[in-house]
């Protein structure tokens, strides 16, 4: 598999491990989705950024996403139109960016989506967002993504913020 992104992923993040990129400042993280797990992640999220380990009042903020589709040699069937890669706390709902799948795992070319969102204002109460880490679903209307062998490679920026 081809990959257009600059780091080797199969060597530096394998099995859906994360890892700090060096000279992010803890602020962006790299994630490579396996088959596995993609197919799974509508039912299984998958952990992005662990709790802030600096202590209560702090609350991680998603600033944008890179989403890397490595097509291997069968690309994923989609459910529905409304399945998307979506962001949200560690056991939350609300979603903080959300990035459609569609025109990206469901091609049979590796495909690259940057998204860097407008958000209008999502509220949520601190008590849902104070000390959690950030995880990755696939959210919209079951079923999601079925058949399918590549690989996805999600860059995620985020911001910590001090909770008052």
């Amino acid at each position: 598999m081809d990959s257009m992104f600059p780091l080797d992923f199969a060597d530096k993040y394998p099995q859906g491990k994360y890892k700090s990129l060096p000279g992010a400042a803890g602020g962006l993280v790299a994630l490579q989705l396996t088959s596995a797990q993609l197919l799974a992640l509508q039912t299984t999220a998958v952990q992005l950024v662990p709790a802030p380990v600096i202590g209560p009042g702090y609350q991680l903020y998603p600033t944008s996403l890179y989403a890397e589709y490595v097509f291997n040699s069968t690309a994923y069937t989609i459910g529905n139109a409304d399945n998307a890669f979506q962001i949200e706390y560690t056991g939350k709902t609300t979603s903080l960016l959300s990035m459609t799948v569609t025109g990206l795992v469901d091609q049979a070319a590796s495909t690259c989506c940057v998204f860097q969102p407008v958000l209008a204002g999502a509220k949520i109460a601190k008590t849902n967002c104070n000390g959690l880490g950030l995880e990755v679903k696939l959210a919209g209307t079951t079923p999601a993504l079925t058949l399918g062998n590549g690989v996805v490679n999600l860059v995620l920026g985020y911001d910590i913020v001090t909770l008052f």
